[in-house]
């Protein structure tokens, strides 16, 4: 059995996935201003430490959006020029279509923040017409909007303006391949079955975190897990804030993590048989890359830790999974499935120069979902360990093989211009 070292982490922890630097210990609260933890219990403070962020960070939205709308014919242009120079090397307006990219994020997020408002107002005018006693009724209307807002139009406009197409694959029972679209979402959630889930996915770049949002949101309430950095982009910060999320610190260290872990199980123990609650995390922590892997690999063998390092070592498309987030999921939860998720095509947006290279246009983005049925998870922590070993590895091989894949048509398309 393989016990991974940073087994009392979460998603994201104190350190980076191997790192070997010691954090101070630091008192941290849960409380109702938000959805992450923090070093303030008055409430004026809370109140204050939300919305200075949130004053810097829709004011640098707006700002960002209106320069970019007004030159935005201009770059455009210049775009379309350096796309017309690549073309007989690649093929496509790739530089046209991240220019697009960011316009329409810029522009998601200017809706999200108008609509955010709007609903809040006119929430507050319905109290007075029907007042909600158990708030179901501002639940219920925010979990409509962060399926339009994150499903609709966040994952659906950017796949659209990067020239993506999905293909969605189910293994197991029930199991289909398919290239996404509306239909699709149906049918995933009718295969899986409408009921809790917690979903484990691989991490490889910015854009995977929308993956989950986009196929289930639906017919599913989405719960994540997910930095407190990504609090900064205010459209997220708004709308996470409503649904059950958490935000989570990853600079908490080993003695915080237990307050992080709290919030973390919060989001699993309320899971009902017939509710259609899942919970997303990304073991891994961090983004992967060759040179984090090798990162994690050296901590490993400073701290001569070889049962981590021969595990890590395996993987070469993904990171060491850390177990403390999906051990303390699977200690509190009472009857949800388990889904691993892995995808290919998006580790192109794993970096800011990548998505400038237009790395991620025009191409098809593959995601393969495996269930596990309630009754079918391990029980002792020790197989729990191997068995998330054991899916990263498959993981990791599913990664491998798309890879080889990818790169085999990528030569023939090359040799045949």
């Amino acid at each position: 059995m393989v016990e991974n070292s940073t087994t009392n982490v979460a998603s994201g922890s104190g350190t980076a996935n191997g790192a070997n630097s010691v954090r101070p210990k630091q008192k941290r609260y849960l409380h109702n201003f938000g959805r992450y933890s923090s070093t303030y219990t008055n409430p004026l403070a809370l109140w204050a430490e939300k919305w200075y962020r949130r004053a810097i960070s829709m004011t640098m939205i707006t700002i960002v959006f209106v320069l970019l709308s007004l030159l935005f014919p201009a770059l455009a242009i210049v775009a379309l020029g350096f796309d017309m120079m690549m073309y007989s090397k690649r093929g496509g307006l790739n530089y046209v279509r991240v220019l697009s990219f960011f316009e329409v994020y810029l522009l998601i997020e200017i809706i999200a923040m108008v609509c955010s408002f709007i609903i809040w107002v006119v929430y507050m005018v319905s109290l007075v017409i029907d007042f909600d006693r158990d708030g179901s009724r501002f639940q219920r209307w925010a979990y409509w909007y962060q399926d339009w807002w994150g499903g609709t139009m966040l994952f659906g406009w950017s796949t659209k303006a990067m020239g993506l197409q999905v293909e969605v694959e189910l293994e197991g029972e029930n199991g289909f391949k398919a290239m996404f679209n509306h239909d699709i979402k149906k049918k995933l959630a009718l295969a899986l079955g409408i009921n809790p889930k917690l979903v484990f996915l691989r991490h490889a770049s910015f854009a995977d975190t929308l993956v989950p949002q986009g196929i289930f949101s639906y017919f599913f309430h989405m719960r994540y897990i997910v930095k407190k950095e990504l609090l900064w982009d205010p459209g997220l910060d708004i709308s996470g804030s409503r649904t059950p999320n958490f935000f989570l610190f990853r600079d908490a260290g080993t003695e915080g993590m237990d307050v992080e872990m709290e919030a973390v199980k919060a989001l699993v123990t309320d899971f009902k048989p017939k509710g259609n609650d899942v919970t997303c995390i990304w073991p891994e922590g961090t983004r992967f890359s060759k040179g984090k892997r090798e990162k994690v690999l050296e901590s490993f063998k400073k701290k001569n830790d070889t049962k981590s390092f021969d595990m890590a070592s395996k993987l070469k498309h993904t990171l060491l999974p850390r177990v403390g987030g999906f051990l303390a999921m699977l200690d509190a939860n009472p009857c949800g499935d388990v889904i691993f998720c892995s995808h290919y095509g998006l580790e192109a947006s794993s970096n800011f120069a990548q998505m400038m290279k237009g790395e991620l246009c025009n191409r098809i983005v593959k995601i393969k979902f495996t269930q596990v049925k309630y009754k079918d998870i391990p029980k002792t922590k020790a197989e729990r360990v191997d068995w998330l070993n054991n899916q990263w590895l498959a993981i990791d091989k599913w990664v491998g093989d798309q890879e080889a894949e990818f790169l085999k048509e990528k030569s023939k398309k090359l040799k045949l211009n």
